[in-house]
């Protein structure tokens, strides 16, 4: 074929090939998990909170999504589902961006405390669920502790939280947020019922004591006796007429009228 001015179709114009998935740019991946907000995508500034699942976010954020009550995080509903990071600022880094100067995706505004390891993503960072202090996961398993390593507070391995993990860790995540809001339930339910009963037993304490006397087990009251003492001090007092004339009135003695109060019809 040819010389008629035609051309001559290659495979790839007459054959479809199927379109392989754009693959996704690391850098501006990590950046964009580990630097900005997850729910407005806005940079990450100061106070910066986590959830259970281990997504970073602006604090404001979270106050306006649970404010406007606006869909994609329905694990978070109130400020309680969320814990405020104590974050250990780096000293080394710089931020300033230039059109001529190389980008160093890298250099973060948070690190270790521990290690100095910078928060970029490139390594892995866990939280405490109790304290909310941030280092890095290498941390945790060379250095095993019951206690916090930047506070000092005692805390739990398994309370510990995997920033930005796999999805395999995401869901194991999941399962363990689920766990722990059954367990608040209950202690809450367990609280609840352990005050009903205080109070119960509040009430006939009240009660008994606007009785006459102590009470018996069986909730009767005992009258006190007089004893011998009593009795003479009493009998004594009664004896003299000057203590009778404190409560009795003469009744055989009239009272006068007054000059103004004088009615010769009645006096």
């Amino acid at each position: 074929m040819g010389g008629d001015g035609g051309s001559i179709p290659t495979r790839g114009e007459l054959v479809k090939q199927k379109k392989e998935p754009e693959k996704k740019n690391r850098d501006q991946d990590m950046v964009g998990r580990w630097q900005h907000c997850a729910i407005s995508g806005h940079k990450l500034v100061k106070p910066i909170v986590s959830c259970p699942l281990g997504r970073l976010y602006n604090k404001e954020a979270v106050i306006n999504h649970i404010l406007e009550r606006a869909g994609g995080k329905s694990h978070i509903k109130k400020l309680s589902d969320v814990v405020e990071l104590q974050l250990t600022d780096n000293k080394s880094f710089k931020n300033e961006i230039k059109a001529d100067l190389y980008i160093d995706h890298y250099n973060a505004p948070y690190m270790c405390p521990v290690l100095g390891l910078e928060m970029s993503g490139r390594y892995r960072f866990v939280y405490n669920w109790a304290c909310g202090c941030v280092v890095s996961e290498r941390v945790t398993i060379e250095i095993p502790t019951t206690t916090c390593h930047k506070c000092g507070k005692e805390i739990s391995a398994d309370d510990n939280i995997i920033i930005n993990g796999t999805e395999e860790e995401t869901a194991t995540l999941m399962v363990r947020m689920k766990r722990r809001k059954d367990q608040q339930k209950a202690e809450r339910k367990q609280n609840k019922a352990a005050k009903e009963g205080d109070e119960e037993q509040i009430k006939p304490s009240k009660a008994s004591k606007k009785s006459d006397g102590p009470t018996t087990s069986s909730g009767a009251v005992v009258k006190k006796q007089k004893t011998s003492d009593d009795a003479s001090k009493s009998s004594k007092y009664e004896e003299t007429e000057s203590y009778k004339k404190l409560f009795h009135k003469n009744s055989t003695k009239k009272d006068k009228a007054h000059w103004v109060t004088f009615n010769p019809y009645y006096n």
